[in-house]
C-alpha cells in the first residue's frame, strides 16, 4: 500500500486511517475507473486520495462549510494566503459596522468572550475578501481552528465549561484547547501549503444533497451517516452546525433554536440520510441513478441498518452485476477507541471485475 502524506482530519468517522486500504480494496480488483464522486464528501480524505493518485475528482457535500473545505482542497491548487494576511482579518476595520451575531448569541456556550469576538470579527473580513482562493484559506483555517479547540471536536453540547475547568484524566487536551486563533492558522496555513497541489485534472466541488447532486462519475463512492445500534443517533448536521452556520453566517439570526441549550442553528438540517427508517429508501435512490457505474459504500458492522441490508439492496439493483462485501478489519475510532468489535466494510458493484 502506498504511503501518501495526508491532512491531519478531525472530523466524527474520517476514514483518514483507512482510506489506503479502502483504495488498495478498490485496485486490488483491477477496477478500470478514471473519475471519482465522492458523494458524501466530509472532510474530503476520499477525494483528496484520488486527487494524489491522478484521478478527476469530483467532491459533494449537504454543508457548506465542508464544500468550502472541498473546494480548497480538491479544486483549487494552491494557497495564496500569507500569515499576515489572516492576521489581518482578525483586526476590525474601522470603517466597517461589525455584527456581533456569535458575542451575542453564543455566550458561554463554544468559545469565550474574546474568541467570539474574533471569530465575528474573522468571519465577516473573510466574506469581504474579492479573491476566492484566499477566501476560501480563510474559511478553511477558521473552521479546523474552531474544531481543533472544542472537546471531542464537536458541537453539539454547550459545553465551553469542559474545557476551561478541565483538570487533567482520561480525556482532553487542555493545551490545544488554549491555543489562540493566531498560533493555530499559522499551523493551518503550513498545511494548506503542503497540501494544495495541481493533479492536472479538472475537479470540482459542489453542495448537493446526496439525492440531489447530478454530477456523476466512473466509480461513486458513498460513505453515508451511520447509526449506531447501541445509543441515540446524533446527527452530523447538530455535531458541526456551528460551522455551517459561520458558513451562512447572515442567516444565523433567522435561524437560531432557542429551545435548544446548545442554541442549534438550523441551516441545512435535512433528513435525508438521517432517518434509520428512511435510509435504504435513500440509499436505494442513489444506487439506481448511478446504474452504469463502479459503486463502493463504506459502512460498519455494528449499524442499523445492517452491513448485510445493505448488500442485500446493492444484488437487488445490481442483479447482473458482481458484488464483493470486504471486512478491512477492526478499528477504534477516536471517540470509541475501547470498542473492540468495530470493523469498516467496504460493499463493492461493478460490471467490470477481471
Amino acid at each position: 500500500m502506498r504511503e501518501i502524506n495526508l491532512p491531519v482530519t478531525r472530523y466524527y468517522g474520517s476514514k483518514r486511517k483507512l482510506v489506503g486500504r479502502i483504495w488498495s480494496e478498490i485496485e486490488n480488483l483491477d477496477l478500470a475507473f478514471d473519475s471519482v464522486l465522492d458523494l458524501f464528501g466530509g472532510t474530503a480524505i476520499f477525494s483528496y486520495y484520488a486527487k494524489v493518485m491522478g484521478k478527476k475528482v469530483i467532491y459533494n457535500d449537504i454543508f457548506s462549510f465542508n464544500t468550502a473545505i472541498g473546494r480548497k482542497l480538491i479544486q483549487q491548487t494552491s494557497n495564496d494566503l500569507s500569515y499576515e494576511e489572516a492576521l489581518a482579518l482578525l483586526q476590525p476595520n474601522p470603517d466597517y459596522l461589525y455584527k456581533k451575531i456569535i458575542q451575542e448569541n453564543f455566550r458561554n456556550i463554544y468559545f469565550t468572550d474574546a474568541e467570539n469576538e474574533q471569530i465575528d470579527i474573522f468571519i465577516q473580513n473573510a466574506n469581504e475578501l474579492k479573491d476566492e482562493n484566499k477566501r476560501l484559506s480563510a474559511y478553511y483555517i477558521l473552521f479546523q481552528s474552531c474544531i481543533i479547540k472544542r472537546p471531542y471536536n464537536l458541537f453539539h453540547r454547550n459545553n465551553l465549561n469542559m474545557r476551561l475547568n478541565y483538570n487533567g484524566g482520561n480525556f482532553g487536551n487542555k493545551k490545544t484547547w488554549e491555543r489562540s486563533f493566531e498560533e493555530l492558522f499559522e499551523r493551518f496555513l503550513k498545511e494548506l501549503d503542503e497540501f494544495t497541489f495541481d493533479n492536472g485534472r479538472d475537479n470540482l466541488a459542489v453542495n448537493f444533497n446526496a439525492l440531489d447532486c447530478q454530477e456523476t462519475a466512473d466509480l461513486i463512492y458513498i460513505d453515508p451517516p451511520y447509526f449506531s445500534s447501541s445509543r441515540n443517533h446524533t446527527t452530523y448536521h447538530a455535531k458541526y452546525h456551528f460551522l455551517e452556520g459561520l458558513a451562512n453566517y447572515d442567516k444565523i439570526i433567522d435561524h437560531i433554536n432557542h429551545a435548544k441549550n446548545n442554541k442549534e442553528i438550523t441551516i441545512n438540517k435535512s433528513d435525508h440520510f438521517e432517518k434509520s427508517a428512511t435510509f435504504l429508501a435513500d440509499l436505494e435512490r442513489i444506487v439506481r441513478r448511478y446504474n452504469d457505474s463502479i459503486i463502493v459504500i463504506s459502512y460498519r458492522n455494528n449499524g442499523i441498518p445492517s452491513v448485510q441490508s445493505i448488500n442485500d439492496l446493492l444484488v437487488l439493483c445490481r442483479p447482473d452485476r458482481r458484488v464483493h462485501t470486504l471486512d478491512l478489519g477492526l478499528y477504534g475510532y477516536a471517540l470509541n477507541k475501547g470498542n473492540q468489535f468495530n470493523s469498516e466494510f467496504l460493499i463493492i458493484g461493478t460490471n467490470n471485475i477481471i
